[in-house]
């Protein structure tokens, strides 16, 4: 009797605890917080898309530059002949005003150069200057001030349907050697450098990006899209960004010096759920071959759910990659079925939030700040490798996770309540289902560039830890709950055959013994709430007001293991 009454004791305290943690969260975060700030979006119908493929045939337009005929000279043999061909049909010379004359299925090739459209910089007669960086516009106010927001925009949606009929199939592709002899700059004087809106079928290839106030490549609302060997760099926020979209490639790209993330597929495809499509596709938005460092956050993703990372480099960030389901405004909460798997994820130690970074931030404006002198636009811990904020159903297989030196990956819980949900029983729909499966910790490979993932072999490069978990198991979702598939399955988060630097055991906190082996245990549990407590103050984090919230470690770099 006594013990029973003890542990009822230890509920009740539990629960109150819970309940003022859930309070304190709540309250951390200003009404409309958010990662990404975007007008009423909707998902794609993903059983109407499908992935484009690249073409080399079909109508197009030919765009270059006074010196293109200079640049052209300094190309390999073949390249160079290849565009001097082209030279002499070139009729443009603006990115946007080929798109402008261009239908459906059309390829813009785009010769050596240096693109800043200085023809669309200035907002065109009938459009109101407030136009220019209000937030987010309408699609119908896109429509009628294209270039007021962005330097370069191709609308696909001519009807208000949400489905692409004009422009769609877009290919606007460099025809250089590499992605660095076509430079396609914003200069600091535009939100977005490429909009991609509604515009099903778009692919972008073989050019380089930089400059943009918010995003240098925005993809939204658009079912099937490729960003192929693109380096983008120098935004204030984002560097390839897509949103509410489908069918959806980040590939052999380089995302570089960006306030808040290199890639960003947020509120990836709602429809997934760990469920195929039509074509069998369980994935809709996938990420392969790219590298992204030196940005606050390589990889991340509110709601960003159906999105799979493999093969990728997430390095020299202050964290390599995150997930949430904690930002309100995002469609297709909370997060879910998203996977990384054989990526390299290592050396996201770089701090951007030192107090001379605050000072430089805060004294510089945008136009005069040194581009490699990142300012962040969202917090995150320091020296942490993988971080999943709120998410369910989630994967993380057969990864190198090595010398981040505070966590090699990190799971918790996020208050429903964060997101603006209302409904109580909510509260604890994150986090669980998560599985943690072969990934090799504090390991760096032999030979980076040539690794095998089915083993753990290499040099001793420890993470501060390797797992740490919050110890709380969130509720399955219910059956009435968007994106809810219940598949009467009992799992729970779990950690199954990781393994340490030559067979020696991982660190974890809690301790190994105390992380559920796959499948997991399927039993609510609210979690370990001085450890949720700790995440409270870094969640009042603000650039400007709140640089160094009193009692948070996030922003001190951590000491090497």
């Amino acid at each position: 009797m006594a013990d029973s009454r003890q542990a009822l004791r230890t509920v009740v305290v539990m629960a109150a605890l819970v309940a003022g943690l859930v309070a304190l969260m709540a309250g951390a975060f200003p009404a409309g917080a958010g990662a990404h700030a975007e007008r009423a979006t909707f998902f794609p119908d993903p059983d109407l898309g499908d992935f484009p493929e690249y073409r080399t045939d079909g109508a197009k337009r030919i765009v270059c530059k006074e010196d293109t005929r200079s640049r052209i000279k300094e190309l390999p043999s073949e390249v160079r002949r290849y565009n001097q061909k082209l030279l002499a049909k070139c009729r443009y010379r603006s990115i946007q005003t080929a798109i402008n004359q261009s239908g459906n299925d059309t390829r813009i090739l785009v010769l050596p150069g240096v693109y800043e459209e200085h023809r669309y910089r200035t907002p065109p007669p009938g459009c109101e200057a407030l136009y220019q960086n209000t937030g987010a516009l309408s699609y119908e106010q896109h429509r009628q001030c294209p270039n007021a927001q962005n330097l370069i925009a191709v609308l696909g949606d001519t009807n208000g349907d949400r489905i692409c009929d004009a422009k769609c199939n877009i290919q606007i592709e460099g025809t250089g050697e590499s992605p660095e002899d076509v430079l396609i700059s914003g200069e600091r004087s535009k939100l977005n450098v490429i909009r991609a809106d509604r515009a099903d079928g778009v692919y972008l290839k073989n050019f380089a990006v930089e400059f943009s106030d918010f995003n240098n490549i925005y993809v939204l609302e658009t079912n099937g899209f490729r960003v192929d060997t693109i380096n983008s760099r120098y935004s204030r926020e984002y560097g390839v960004l897509s949103f509410a979209s489908d069918h959806g490639i980040y590939e052999h790209c380089d995302a570089s010096y960006s306030g808040d993330s290199g890639v960003y597929p947020g509120s990836g495809p709602n429809a997934r759920h760990g469920q195929p499509d039509a074509h069998g596709h369980v994935y809709g938005i996938i990420i392969r071959n790219c590298k992204s460092h030196h940005n606050t956050i390589g990889m991340s993703g509110t709601a960003g759910n159906g999105t799979w990372a493999h093969d990728n480099e997430f390095h020299h960030n202050s964290t390599g990659v995150t997930t949430d389901s904690f930002a309100g405004g995002h469609p297709g909460m909370p997060q879910d079925n998203s996977k990384w798997s054989r990526n390299q994820i290592y050396s996201n130690n770089v701090n951007l939030f030192d107090d001379e970074r605050d000072a430089y931030c805060r004294e510089t404006p945008w136009e005069e700040r040194d581009p490699e002198k990142v300012c962040p636009t969202f917090q995150v811990p320091v020296g942490t490798g993988i971080l999943i904020a709120g998410g369910n159903d989630n994967v993380v297989e057969e990864n190198y996770i090595y010398d981040n030196w505070r966590r090699g990956t990190m799971l918790h819980w996020v208050p429903a309540a964060l997101r603006g949900e209302t409904d109580e029983a909510k509260n604890y729909d994150t986090s669980t289902n998560n599985q943690y499966v072969r990934n090799c910790m504090g390991t760096r490979p032999f030979d980076p560039d040539n690794v095998d993932f089915s083993v753990c072999e290499g040099l001793q490069d420890a993470n501060g830890v390797d797992f740490w978990w919050d110890e709380e198991e969130g509720q399955d979702c219910i059956e009435e709950q968007p994106g809810c598939v219940e598949d009467d399955s009992e799992r729970g988060n779990c950690w199954t055959g990781n393994r340490g630097f030559d067979g020696q055991p991982y660190s974890s906190d809690p301790p190994d013994l105390l992380l559920p082996v796959c499948p997991g245990l399927d039993v609510f549990r609210p979690g370990n709430t001085v450890k949720q407590a700790t995440l409270v103050p870094c969640a009042t984090w603000h650039p400007v007001d709140n640089p160094d919230p009193p009692g948070c470690d996030w922003f001190t770099t951590p000491t090497e293991p």
